[in-house]
């Protein structure tokens, strides 16, 4: 068996000679191609997130149309006599899972395909039960899914790690629409740091967009301090496009199970739910090929930018130092802003 449960981690790092890479990558994209096909042509969405994996994880080139059908039970052969680590089979499921999520209204066939290709490839069905969970609408026990294995429930255990009691009060003050004017006093201080160093660049993002400081009344709870950090480190503007852009960067480099992370994405920004019953979801906003392009960025960086580093003993040196110290490699386009 593969990942398990909450603990499943797939280390985007893993290099497999190319030889391997092309028949896992041929058969993987068949197998999206056959998920995205269930209920007639893919839709644009579908290619788009298709040609996404193949051009920014897979990096392999292989035109679409001259890839064979496929069978879950081919599928499982050809990738375990490629390579036997279960980590090929569960990003595979994972993805047939994104793609049928990109393709439209969740469908009975695509359920049912995905259910034979998690039992043909010997992995946790656990991507598969999400997806019952949006094709019934059962959104309270997905956004617990994604409490529970993305982003946000690393931040709360690193911010809690790091902060202690204060931390929990925090968070509790701003579910109280409360403030905290110490915390509050301590960002806002950022302001006053180096021009170009790391805590002057993230104060300038919090102004620049309009947010709030931990500590504000009507701020964010700390833990959102990480995830507005990787905008910073990254690059990474405010737009729904851009925050489907950051949260690819993030699944990139966390110790996570990255579907949970995209699937915060997809939740907010494309199926239209929200991540959260607190934000209110938009539905198509994402850009694609973007999320996946941050996936591939996010792949350099060298440490969990999310739990693996405490921003508060970085904050005072100089923006580009941190990210030259993190590897956080240019991403090659602008960050862009709302209206």
């Amino acid at each position: 068996m593969g990942c398990q449960d909450v603990d499943c981690v797939i280390d985007f790092n893993v290099a497999v000679p190319l030889e391997q890479r092309q028949v896992i990558g041929q058969a993987g994209l068949a197998a999206l191609l056959a998920i995205a096909r269930c209920d007639g042509d893919p839709s644009p969405r579908a290619l788009a997130a298709i040609c996404g994996v193949r051009d920014h994880l897979l990096r392999i080139d292989v035109a679409l149309e001259s890839l064979p059908l496929i069978t879950p039970q081919m599928l499982a052969e050809q990738v375990r006599a490629a390579n036997s680590d279960p980590q090929w089979r569960e990003r595979i499921l994972r993805g047939m899972t994104l793609v049928a999520l990109f393709d439209g209204e969740p469908s009975a066939r695509q359920l049912q395909l995905l259910e034979q290709a998690a039992a043909a490839m010997q992995v946790d069905p656990a991507p598969v039960r999400t997806f019952q969970q949006v094709m019934d609408q059962r959104l309270g026990l997905i956004r617990l899914d994604i409490a529970r294995r993305g982003f946000m429930g690393s931040a709360v255990k690193v911010t809690l790690q790091q902060e202690g009691l204060r931390g929990v009060l925090a968070v509790a003050r701003v579910l109280l629409a409360q403030g905290d004017p110490v915390m509050a006093e301590r960002y806002q201080a950022l302001r006053d740091y180096p021009p170009g160093s790391f805590g002057r660049a993230y104060a300038t993002f919090i102004d620049r967009n309009h947010f709030g400081f931990p500590g504000e009344v009507g701020g964010p709870p700390p833990p959102v301090m990480h995830h507005d950090c990787c905008h910073v480190l990254g690059g990474y503007g405010t737009t729904a496009a851009e925050e489907g852009a950051v949260l690819g960067f993030q699944a990139g480099f966390e110790r996570l199970d990255p579907f949970y992370v995209v699937l915060f994405a997809l939740a907010e920004f494309e199926l239209g739910f929200g991540a959260t019953p607190f934000i209110q979801g938009e539905r198509q906003a994402l850009d694609v090929d973007r999320l996946f392009a941050g996936i591939e960025h996010g792949t350099s960086v060298t440490a969990d930018l999310i739990a693996g580093i405490n921003p508060w003993e970085h904050f005072a040196d100089p923006l580009d130092q941190v990210r030259e110290r993190f590897n956080v490699r240019p991403r090659g386009r602008e960050p862009e802003w709302p209206q």
